[in-house]
């Protein structure tokens, strides 16, 4: 369903539309939390890799800049094709190409050069490896789930996900050179972490309404919020699961273990309240903890691997009171 998208064209050319309109929309168009958020997971799954045999900063940046690059060109690529979709969103119908503030071709253009330039400076300096987990979470973020998917399936958010979870990935990949069992782990913790962000954000009823609008096939509204709150729960269980056995896999010392158990526990409980007895308040504020659970996770990982080098080596000397 096309809904605004002419409107949306004709302003191309327009004096708002400047290249300057664009430079100063970029953090709106790139979706800047989001990306941080992806980024953020590349840089601590890096840190904690690295530790044991010494962090190469400027491989990081490298690392880093190839990310944005990616990243951000993707989310530009998903905002020219969603744009008649946010355009009947009453949450995004005032993102800069529905509203006019800037041209829609240009935010194809640069977001193809984006992308691009993240895969070239990847190949160059990172590894192959990366670069094909790079290009892989473009393909199936672009490509898969908001070209192919997106509009026909509720599952499509799966496939959202896997691309949610390559950066992650490439911070791995980065430093091992290869696809192993830990960054697998890490991947499918944020596969299994998208339902409790998506969906709990979709629930809210002004979402709800504008995905019904829109003619996009969000789990609510094709399946009921009861269904989707099963999915949301059993999205906490898997995520908990999957996290604390990245942290056993990187053998973390079982102090270091705790925090993780903890939060987990939180997430899957106040999951199962809502699933038990749904409540408006209590879906937002797990939608709102989901990515401080993430922001948490891939920090308290490379805390981890410190303490339990120092715990090892006993440079950190732990006394119990019993």
């Amino acid at each position: 369903m096309e809904i605004g998208i002419g409107d949306a064209d004709q302003l191309e050319g327009g004096d708002n539309n400047s290249s300057s309109s664009f430079i100063s929309l970029l953090g709106e168009l790139i979706k800047s939390k989001q990306t941080a958020l992806l980024v953020y997971t590349t840089v601590f799954t890096y840190l904690f890799s690295s530790w044991n045999m010494g962090i190469d900063f400027g491989f990081a940046l490298l690392l880093i800049a190839s990310l944005v690059l990616a990243v951000s060109g993707s989310t530009l690529l998903n905002m020219y094709i969603d744009r008649d979709i946010d355009a009947v969103m009453i949450r995004t119908k005032n993102r800069p190409i529905p509203s006019g503030k800037v041209s829609p071709t240009s935010v194809v253009v640069n977001g193809a050069v984006m992308v691009g330039l993240g895969l070239v400076l990847s190949w160059l300096f990172i590894n192959p490896v990366t670069t094909a987990v790079i290009a892989a979470g473009f393909v199936l973020d672009v490509v898969v789930y908001s070209v192919w998917l997106k509009r026909k399936t509720p599952t499509s958010i799966l496939f959202g996900g896997i691309a949610g979870g390559m950066p992650a990935l490439a911070g791995r990949t980065a430093v091992v050179g290869q696809v192993d069992l830990v960054g697998v782990l890490l991947a499918l913790f944020v596969i299994a972490w998208i339902p409790l962000h998506i969906l709990t954000l979709a629930m809210l009823p002004e979402n709800l309404e504008g995905y019904r609008r829109a003619g996009v096939p969000m789990w609510p509204v094709v399946r009921g919020t009861g269904e989707t709150m099963i999915i949301v729960t059993l999205s906490a269980i898997l995520s908990a699961v999957v996290v604390v056995m990245t942290g056993v896999v990187l053998n973390l010392h079982w102090l270091a273990l705790l925090p993780l158990l903890l939060l987990s526990a939180a997430i899957v409980i106040r999951a199962a309240e809502n699933l038990r007895a749904p409540d408006q308040d209590k879906t937002f504020w797990i939608f709102k903890a989901a990515s401080g659970y993430m922001a948490f996770a891939f920090l308290w990982l490379f805390i981890g691997v410190v303490l339990t080098q120092a715990i090892g080596d006993g440079s950190l000397v732990l006394q119990l009171p019993f």
